[in-house]
């Protein structure tokens, strides 16, 4: 496991935050049991960007399994690789950008930009749009 964890988030952490335990909140997994996870989400540097940019496949693995995600080999290995499909979109278009795209409050900006990601989908945004406070 690498020892360079980054703590500082680029634009609102929050929003970065919403969207990893909306990834995480599937296949019989609650919204409120991935939100639950958070504060171990957080110290395992697996909400930040950064970081998740910066990982292989088996470092977000290991650092899901240490958070209390842990769904056996199969399902861990699977929900690690939607975050690093995320982080290579995020590298793509740039942390920045895809942060300011998030935070437009524009449903149509922010489906256009995740829904490629392999992984995300409607139930995904439905649970992210949720935790940002949308109306239907």
């Amino acid at each position: 496991m690498s020892d360079q964890v980054q703590t500082e988030f680029v634009g609102s952490d929050a929003i970065w935050e919403d969207l990893v335990v909306s990834i995480l909140a599937m296949n019989n997994c609650s919204l409120e049991s991935a939100y639950g996870l958070l504060p171990r989400l957080r110290t395992a540097g697996i909400v930040n960007p950064k970081n998740l940019v910066n990982w292989e496949l088996q470092e977000v693995v290991t650092r899901l399994e240490g958070s209390g995600f842990n769904r056996g080999i199969f399902m861990t290995n699977l929900f690690a690789l939607r975050l690093v499909s995320l982080a290579a979109v995020l590298e793509e278009k740039g942390v920045a950008a895809c942060g300011e795209t998030i935070l437009s409050n524009d449903r149509d900006a922010i489906s256009r930009l995740l829904l490629p990601v392999h992984g995300i989908g409607p139930k995904v945004l439905r649970n992210f749009f949720l935790l940002r406070g949308f109306k239907d």
